[in-house]
């Protein structure tokens, strides 16, 4: 047991007499608002420090950019400056594919001449005869005409006449 005393008729639970407790030392408030006060401080001098030395490093990199070729001259003093119709009318005879640089209007025009080629007559190869039709046309004819049969090769016809023999 405990070195205190107990009283004949008092049971002790544990309590030494007194009522209730509480934490005699408690947090003032003026730490709490000093330390606030200090982080608030300390974020503003970091904010400080920082746009400084983003400062300074975009300064330097300035600095230290130089030209690619002391050769190299603006675009402005050029006597002929090459633009995309030239490269067109250079590479273009030749077969050479080309880049692409407007790709929306490319694929609308590629798109709209496939359209016309699905959806009117014309010559594919006028000498020998080959021309192109509607789609819609195409496929009218095809239901009225049927597929085209080919005959069968008498190889062909001779090994389903064994087969159907055995």
């Amino acid at each position: 047991m405990s070195d205190e005393t107990i009283k004949p008729g008092h049971p002790n639970h544990g309590h030494t007499g007194h009522e209730t407790e509480y934490e005699r030392e408690d947090l003032a408030a003026r730490g709490v608002f000093a330390f606030m006060i200090g982080l608030a401080i300390t974020g503003v001098i970091i904010y400080f420090i920082i746009v400084r030395m983003y400062h300074f490093l975009d300064n330097y990199e300035r600095s230290q950019m130089a030209t690619a070729s002391p050769l190299s001259t603006s675009r402005g003093a050029m006597s002929r400056v090459v633009t995309q119709a030239d490269m067109d009318k250079l590479f273009k005879d030749n077969g050479a594919p080309m880049l692409e640089t407007d790709e929306r209007t490319q694929l609308r025009s590629f798109l709209i001449n496939q359209e016309d080629q699905l959806n009117s007559y014309g010559w594919i190869d006028q000498k020998a005869g080959v021309a192109h039709i509607p789609i819609e046309r195409a496929m009218d004819l095809l239901v009225q005409r049927g597929l085209p049969v080919y005959p069968q090769s008498s190889a062909q016809a001779a090994g389903e006449g064994k087969s159907s023999a055995q």
